[in-house]
């Protein structure tokens, strides 16, 4: 059994290297130092076994994503990756979790030279907090309040498949009756094994994110799903939009698993996990918008307008209406 500063010296030191970082790993605090250039981006976020992932998830997969969510956030201001902290609960410090769990962790902040600069490591149920800071030039941040009227509405990559992966997960009796009704032969506890690895490794999108800030004041990463996370935009914003259902980005999965198309349409719009980047931008900047698409390789889709008045979702020019809720944690 390892003991808390022998786990930190054996997994987590010796990380904590980077520009402006003064000290790191070792005392009560981190010092970091940087010009008045910048402005500092700072956020938090909670992982815990049971809520946000799955008991006996793969270590390795959960070390990447606890990070990626924190890094998913800074990209939707505009953030470059700087530093990073980690708080980790554990039942046992054990090798044969924190080996995999540090490596997926390091693998993402070494890519985004992302420096470990401090944390805490604690007995207990199994939870991971991250906190992630970023450097943004002052005035240039995308913020949630800065839609305008005549704005595009763009996401990133794909939407839907790690909600699928909870109703997988959870082996939901409609999800295996659609499934068998399309003449799959796999079980649902089989796809989900196929399935989660991509779910969980999902693309961060800083570096496209930090270029689109010279031309877009508005984002939000997607983490409780479009519907949601558009919301949050709008109330800041003041303002309304519609959303085109035939434009939504859907995963090849899909597809090849023959969902049915309301399914696909409510996993998209409001299965949330996605992590992807939904941004506003003004009409006169779609060029430059496609030019870093290419740039960074990013698929991007045009799913929406910003208006003047309500949120309405629009399928084939029709307004359509759903049941389902957008995510919310109590």
């Amino acid at each position: 059994m390892l003991s808390e500063f022998s786990l930190i010296e054996k997994y987590f030191s010796k990380k904590d290297q980077g520009d402006g970082i003064v000290l790191g790993v070792g005392d009560d605090c981190a010092l970091l130092s940087k010009d008045s250039e910048y402005e500092l981006a700072v956020t938090t976020d909670t992982q815990n076994e049971g809520i946000h992932f799955f008991k006996g998830t793969d270590p390795y997969l959960l070390g990447y994503k606890s990070l990626l969510v924190n890094v998913s956030d800074l990209a939707a201001m505009g953030a470059k990756p700087y530093a990073l902290t980690l708080s980790l609960s554990l039942p046992e410090a054990q090798d044969s979790f924190l080996e995999p769990f540090s490596r997926g962790l390091m693998e993402l902040a070494s890519a985004l030279h992302l420096a470990l600069i401090g944390g805490n490591t604690t007995k207990g149920p199994l939870s991971i907090t991250i906190s992630a800071y970023g450097l943004v030039k002052k005035g240039q941040a995308m913020l949630r309040s800065g839609a305008r009227v005549g704005d595009e509405i763009y996401v990133t990559g794909s939407l839907g498949l790690p909600g699928l992966l909870v109703d997988l997960g959870y082996e939901t009796a409609e999800l295996a009756a659609m499934l068998h009704k399309a003449g799959c032969r796999d079980s649902l506890r089989t796809l989900f094994e196929k399935l989660y690895p991509k779910s969980m490794l999902i693309a961060n999108r800083c570096a496209f994110a930090t270029s689109l800030s010279k031309y877009c004041r508005c984002a939000i990463d997607i983490s409780d799903g479009l519907v949601g996370d558009l919301g949050h935009i709008l109330s800041a914003s003041g303002v309304g939009a519609e959303i085109w259902v035939e434009n939504l980005p859907r995963p090849q999965e899909f597809l090849e698993l023959g969902l049915e198309e309301s399914y696909q349409e409510r996993l998209c719009l409001f299965g949330g996990g996605d992590y992807e980047l939904l941004f506003c931008v003004p009409k006169e900047h779609r060029a430059q918008v496609k030019q870093l698409s290419f740039e960074h390789n990013v698929a991007l889709s045009l799913v929406g307008a910003i208006k003047n008045d309500v949120f309405t979702i629009i399928k084939c020019g029709k307004v359509v209406e759903y049941s389902d809720k957008a995510f919310e944690h109590f």
